[in-house]
């Protein structure tokens, strides 16, 4: 029997994992997306009061509907799949675009390589994007290609080591140190937002504190080619 929720009892960090996991178990979710939709702008980033909150939020529903989305497009990815609005979401219908780049991004550019703002910004974005930007995000986003991340659950209370985890797997799997040509190759994410990473230096610091190269060189970075393969129900184990 489907659970049913009490928006008065219902948190909308524990709802999205919810939506996720009944996704993942095939399980019905209508009334997942009815608590999602009742809820209002002010109300839901009164109650995503922390960073933790937002995070988990929005790193939970962003796979979600991503997965939904496929589903209902037979695992084929229309050219306007991103920029779309199709996440009824507060009494608002959202684009998988403005939640990465408004919300998650903290209204980046999404063309800027993670160097500029977006000029116009809504009242809606303003209210609910993340206090600041975690690069940590694009090693949790699953956009259903093969070079995305795998899929995992968030949760307020563990965002950081949860995070960390995410992070420090993609890099392991997807970067490769060559010591004697002093080269790494790395994930095209990180080319495709280097600002968010803190530019070339960003990216060197971290592979080091994920030690994917030694802390006392600075490799040439070069960036693997990005497999857009559709992957679906990509849950890490």
């Amino acid at each position: 029997m489907e659970k049913q929720f009490n928006l008065a009892t219902t948190s909308p960090t524990q709802l999205a994992q919810a939506l996720l996991y009944a996704i993942k178990t095939k399980k019905p979710h209508e009334e997942h997306l009815k608590a999602l939709q009742a809820f209002n702008v002010e109300s839901l980033a009164n109650m995503l009061d922390s960073q933790a909150k937002q995070l988990s939020f929005w790193i939970n529903i962003y796979n979600a509907f991503i997965l939904l989305e496929f589903y209902k497009t037979s695992g084929q990815k229309p050219v306007n799949f991103f920029t779309k609005k199709c996440i009824p979401i507060a009494g608002q219908v959202m684009s998988f675009d403005l939640i990465e780049h408004g919300i998650l991004r903290r209204s980046k550019f999404k063309y800027s390589l993670g160097y500029f703002n977006k000029l116009f910004v809504s009242k809606t974005e303003k209210q609910l994007r993340v206090d600041k930007v975690d690069y940590r995000i694009h090693f949790a986003l699953n956009c259903g290609a093969k070079s995305c991340p795998p899929i995992a659950f968030y949760s307020a209370e563990n965002i950081e080591e949860e995070l960390d985890l995410a992070t420090a797997a993609y890099l392991e799997n997807e970067s490769i140190y060559h010591a004697r040509k002093n080269m790494v190759e790395i994930a095209k994410l990180m080319q495709w937002f280097r600002g968010d990473f803190g530019g070339k230096n960003g990216v060197i610091r971290m592979l080091q504190q994920y030690s994917i190269i030694p802390t006392d060189t600075r490799p040439r970075l070069v960036f693997r080619p990005y497999d857009w393969t559709v992957i679906l129900d990509n849950f890490r184990e």
